[in-house]
């Protein structure tokens, strides 16, 4: 079964997103506006570290409950509001994106009926259905999600590394040590991930075209008794995407695996050391509780990179695999003859 692979020049992923601007660009406001929301409302969350401080430096130390009820219904209103934020943030993209997919899928299916006989004789029709329905779906997913909380996040990471070292230097640098692992971890996985991503969508595409053209000439594939040798293609083809899935799941495993890990021990070593200071006198109570509750609210933006960087990968190998098809260069049409 012919099977189309991808010819084109290794680009980054950064340039091969960039190649869907031309159909982002009639919704760039609104998804600007949605990114600077989100970027709010992850800040927002920022400060209820630095509430709980007062709460605990403040009317707790102090016996005040009128204080303490204080400080709850702050909490309360930053709950509230970093909520709807992040709801408005979800209606400002959801309608925009899906109106983005589709401008993208009739693009693509106009383009393929300017196409040449010799185009789709040399393509498998599951490649291009594969094209036009799994990777536009992806496509749309990146658009909604990691494109603005790649930002979101980054911007909340430096926030709340920024508002730790305030509190405290020592406790921070702590917290900060597994930096360099995890990036190095992250520029790792980033090209193996892609090269598995790459390779499990092109073995979806041959199993589209397996199962379309096995459906349509089901007759002869009767007639000819030929059912047993599509059922073991099948078969073989299955199992062969299922190693790629399974090779993938590995490959995030390991840089969750070492996100999670190496985070969480710097903040039970900062705990330990900040647990003992306020023993010593060195730090306040609410200081240290602010310092930690920074540190798990961090943990969201921190955790999620590694699924946020596989989605950007297979966004990107979608990107490529979409551009393949729309880059053929259509029939040329003589012009109507004058009458």
């Amino acid at each position: 079964m012919p099977t189309t692979r991808s010819t084109t020049q290794d680009r980054s992923a950064v340039r091969t997103l960039l190649r869907l601007w031309p159909y982002v660009r009639p919704v760039r406001a609104r998804l600007c506006t949605a990114a600077f929301v989100a970027v709010v409302a992850s800040c927002t969350g920022l400060v209820i570290p630095l509430v709980l401080k007062w709460m605990v430096d403040g009317p707790v130390a102090d016996r005040d409950p009128a204080g303490v009820w204080l400080g709850a219904l702050y909490l309360l209103l930053l709950g509230i509001a970093e909520a709807v934020l992040f709801g408005v943030r979800r209606w400002l993209v959801a309608r925009p994106l899906s109106r983005v997919e589709a401008d993208m899928r009739s693009s693509l299916y106009r383009h393929l009926q300017r196409l040449p006989v010799a185009f789709h004789d040399r393509w498998a029709s599951g490649q291009l259905l594969s094209r036009g329905t799994t990777d536009l779906m992806l496509l749309r997913m990146f658009l909604a999600f990691p494109l603005t909380f790649l930002l979101v996040n980054g911007v909340t990471i430096l926030v709340g590394v920024a508002i730790m070292l305030a509190q405290d230097w020592v406790l921070g640098l702590v917290v900060l040590g597994p930096a360099v692992p995890v990036l190095w971890t992250c520029v790792v996985f980033e090209g193996r991930y892609a090269r598995a991503a790459r390779r499990a969508q092109d073995q979806v595409g041959d199993l589209t075209t397996l199962v379309e053209e096995s459906v349509l000439g089901i007759r002869i594939v009767k007639g000819f008794g030929r059912h047993r040798a599509q059922t073991r293609a099948f078969s073989a083809l299955s199992a062969e995407l299922r190693g790629t899935e399974l090779h993938k799941a590995r490959l995030l495993a390991t840089i969750w695996g070492v996100i999670v890990t190496l985070p969480e021990l710097a903040i039970g070593a900062a705990l330990v050391l900040g647990v003992v200071r306020v023993a010593d006198g060195g730090l306040s109570a609410g200081t240290l509780v602010a310092f930690l509750s920074t540190a798990l609210a961090l943990r969201w933006p921190v955790d999620s990179i590694g699924f946020l960087l596989a989605m950007s990968q297979e966004a990107a190998t979608a990107t490529e695999r979409y551009f393949e098809a729309m880059d053929e260069e259509p029939e040329d049409r003589p012009a109507p003859a004058e009458t």
